[in-house]
């Protein structure tokens, strides 16, 4: 076999391999795409709709994934127990939020919350606060804790 003949043979197998690799990462891409997409537009479990400004549909999803695909992200995305959450809440946020959430006090009224954050984005603020709200995530609430807060907030 000549030099030629191998380099040839080298560049077919490392584009074949490449090839692969972004057959897969192409996927990968589109799946974060799609589940970026469904933040976005606002999905939310209460009114099991999409809100917002988006033209963008469970139905017209990129990439040929299917409305119901998105439809089932879209719900584990807004998930969460708000009559657990409101348990939680009373112990941990009541002191500054008021007994409710409604009333306020040291921290904000969170009356309408709603209106300002979907589910997704309220996880987020418990996860992540902002001074003076202190971080309860990790602990004292667990993944699971968050998200039940967020939904017994998303309802005042």
């Amino acid at each position: 076999m000549r030099n030629t003949e191998r380099s040839n043979l080298c560049y077919t197998t490392i584009f074949t391999i490449t090839g692969e690799t972004m057959t897969k990462l192409s996927q990968l891409l589109l799946s974060t795409l799609t589940l970026a997409l469904i933040v976005s537009v606002g999905y939310t479990k209460s009114s099991a709709s999409w809100t917002g400004t988006s033209e963008a549909s469970p139905a017209s999803a990129p990439g040929g994934v299917s409305g119901t695909q998105v439809k089932m992200v879209a719900r584990a995305v807004a998930t969460g127990d708000a009559a657990h959450g409101k348990t939680l809440f009373g112990a941990n946020c009541a002191s500054c939020h008021g007994a409710t959430g409604t009333e306020g006090g040291v921290g904000p009224s969170l009356k309408g919350e709603k209106s300002k954050k979907n589910q997704a984005a309220a996880v987020a603020w418990i996860k992540n606060p902002k001074p003076p709200m202190p971080k309860l995530y990790p602990s004292p609430l667990s993944e699971k804790d968050v998200s039940d807060v967020a939904a017994y907030v998303e309802t005042l």
